[in-house]
């Protein structure tokens, strides 16, 4: 018991609304991580659909259960789970998503070994509304650290973010500290963008092993927000055009085409569902 103890508090933190069929399965996945030490903050942004009253019947002491006054949007409700955090990491878990077995352990002990890493991220399986897995994703990247402009220019050569979805990272909170909040200006990259201010103090780790499942379904917010992804990763690259991305004129201009590209595929892929 005393080895358990010493492991670093890990805070999962889930802004919900409409919770759905996904959420109980979403819950049980990070319960059962088999991570002696973290806490699971779910945070119901007003859910009309009984989502609120299903959160009552967890019987676990690690869940902590927070109702807004409000409906705060995704941007307010992922700044509000975010600042709640009391662990030394957090991962900020989305509610149709799943942790696979032995996320946790694998991406705090890639942290813990490498204290100058600002965050851990992996491949991830993207799974249907039924759970099934369609494809695999990864970052295209061997095991190990990558530094912020090597991760920038993937991005733009791939159209995409090539980190992924808030439930396949794990952030250090003191760095999440110095980051500020989530920026939701540019919607469709809220989680790049993020992630990129991070990187601004230093490496991010990365696992090529799928360690969690981001769930694409038609009702879920990103699916929403992908249908403008080309146009939205466009003005992102504007924006890293000013920064880390200065005097890469002709990755910019690639990585708009490549973008486009994705956001029809995309679309047509929300569309078989």
């Amino acid at each position: 018991m005393r080895a358990q103890a010493c492991l670093p508090l890990v805070s999962i933190c889930m802004p919900i609304y409409n919770g759905g069929a996904y959420l109980e399965p979403a819950i049980r996945s990070v319960l059962e991580q088999g991570y002696a030490n973290l806490e699971l903050r779910i945070f119901d942004d007003c859910s009309t659909d009984g989502s609120w009253e299903r959160l009552q019947q967890i019987g676990d002491a690690r869940v902590i259960l927070e109702r807004n006054a409000c409906n705060l949007g995704p941007e307010g409700n992922w700044n509000r789970a975010l600042g709640a955090a009391r662990g030394k990491y957090v991962k900020l878990f989305h509610q149709d998503d799943l942790l696979l077995p032995g996320c946790l352990a694998a991406q705090v002990d890639a942290l813990e070994r490498h204290p100058q890493a600002v965050l851990a991220f992996c491949r991830r399986d993207i799974i249907g509304p039924d759970g099934k897995k369609m494809l695999s994703r990864g970052a295209g990247l061997d095991d190990g650290l990558v530094a912020l402009d090597a991760v920038a220019r993937r991005c733009a050569r791939q159209g995409t973010n090539i980190i992924g979805e808030p439930s396949a990272v794990l952030l250090r909170a003191s760095s999440a500290a110095a980051a500020g909040r989530f920026d939701a200006s540019i919607a469709y990259m809220v989680d790049l963008d993020y992630w990129l201010r991070l990187m601004a103090q230093g490496p991010a780790w990365y696992s090529d092993a799928a360690l969690a499942a981001f769930r694409v379904s038609p009702g879920q917010w990103s699916a929403a927000i992908g249908k403008r992804q080309g146009r939205q990763f466009s003005l992102f690259l504007d924006r890293l055009a000013q920064g880390v991305l200065r005097g890469h004129g002709a990755l910019v201009a690639y990585g708009k085409l490549r973008s486009h590209l994705n956001g029809v595929l995309r679309s047509i892929l929300y569309r078989t569902l």
